[in-house]
């Protein structure tokens, strides 16, 4: 088995394996734990005993190249992105890994050394055929063309057959959202709900789930009247058990943002912090959307709660995170421009923004025809 050791770096248990690059050489790889040092040096052993010895599959794959099954290598190569790659993120590769791919290269006997252009189409036919979407089946494609490109990476292939496939064509998403009318209804049905202050919050600022759960006191600034979105909390499963998982880090670097405190919003904050704290001053570190218990809220909690309030209210049913979808919708019905719309939500690109939501900008372009024909009748 490779050699490994932990090391501790900036409050948190990383991984460190010794590793030989293709000429032999030795070559260190860091590993995220995402534990943080205080009480979980047992569970950061465990993880490295474990990227030990999946790296050591890796390695002996190496050296029995010509009898590798596709689906070995790629059962093999998803638990080396443990530590690559956010918890969540890589809960989900091992998912479709090990529930939608490797079964079906698997029932076919295909060697990694034999795996043609026509082997990777033929499954992407059989997705078709079962009815899954183009969007689905282009996550399957990048996952394919990541494994396929750390073999060839590896010499264990001479080339990436995916490279030689178009791209799966990404269908657009409708997003379903609440109207500015439905918005008012539901914020006018949630006083002294449990539920208030995220819903609020979700509804007003267009934040993703993890993005409300992840809001915390330091990230609230009364004085300057603002809220920074610096900090998300998701739900993974690690060793078949769903945990909690706080990072100091949004979905991507456009998602960290600041954004006006509105009145709706800081007198709903004012009030949590004298409900739960009196006159003293909350503590930085702490979770502004809590339980009734005081708990910090999981995400199912969040939507759980939030479908009680639709159904109690007799609302449209729509997810929690269209909401987001929701405030989207408020802004560019105030024809807010794309790009300031972009910025509020904190996406990556303006592209992501028009592709999400170019159908809700239909009543501007109603809007623009009427302006256009007034004048011409002028």
């Amino acid at each position: 088995m490779i050699a490994g050791h932990l090391t501790k770096k900036n409050g948190y248990w990383y991984m460190i394996l010794q590793l030989r690059d293709e000429a032999g050489r030795p070559k260190q790889k860091w590993l995220a734990t995402h534990l943080k040092v205080e009480g979980n040096k047992r569970r950061a052993e465990e993880l490295l005993f474990a990227a030990r010895r999946e790296y050591t599959d890796l390695t002996d794959m190496q050296k029995r190249n010509s009898g590798i099954f596709f689906s070995d290598y790629l059962m093999a190569w998803v638990k080396t992105s443990q530590g690559k790659v956010a918890v969540g993120t890589y809960e989900e590769y091992q998912k479709c890994i090990r529930n939608r791919i490797a079964p079906y290269f698997e029932k076919r006997h295909i060697l990694l050394s034999s795996i043609k252009v026509s082997d990777i189409l033929d499954y992407y036919h059989s997705l078709y055929a079962k009815g899954l979407t183009g969007n689905t089946v282009l996550h399957y494609h990048v996952l394919l063309r990541k494994a396929l490109e750390e073999a060839k990476l590896r010499r264990l292939i001479a080339d990436n057959p995916t490279d030689h496939i178009p791209r799966p064509q990404k269908e657009p998403a409708i997003s379903d959202c609440y109207s500015p009318e439905e918005c008012r209804k539901l914020l006018g049905v949630l006083r002294d709900d449990p539920m208030e202050l995220p819903i609020t919050i979700a509804v007003l600022y267009g934040l993703r789930r993890s993005e409300v759960l992840g809001l915390r006191w330091g990230a609230v600034d009364f004085e300057r009247g603002s809220i920074t979105i610096s900090h998300s909390v998701t739900v993974a499963s690690i060793d078949g058990h769903r945990q909690r998982i706080a990072r100091d880090k949004v979905k991507r670097k456009s998602s960290f943002r600041t954004l006006p405190l509105m009145p709706q919003v800081e007198a709903l904050l004012r009030e949590t912090v004298i409900q739960r704290y009196g006159t003293k001053e909350p503590p930085a570190e702490d979770y502004v959307c809590l339980c009734e218990n005081g708990c910090p809220l999981m995400p199912d909690d969040l939507s759980l709660g939030f479908q009680r309030i639709l159904a109690k209210n007799q609302l449209r049913r729509i997810r929690f995170h269209d909401l987001r979808h929701s405030c989207a919708n408020l802004l560019i019905s105030a024809r807010v421009p794309l790009i300031e719309v972009q910025q509020w939500l904190g996406h990556s690109t303006i592209s992501t923004t028009a592709d999400l939501y170019a159908h809700l900008e239909y009543a501007n372009k109603e809007r623009n025809a009427d302006t256009i024909s007034k004048m011409m009748l002028e």
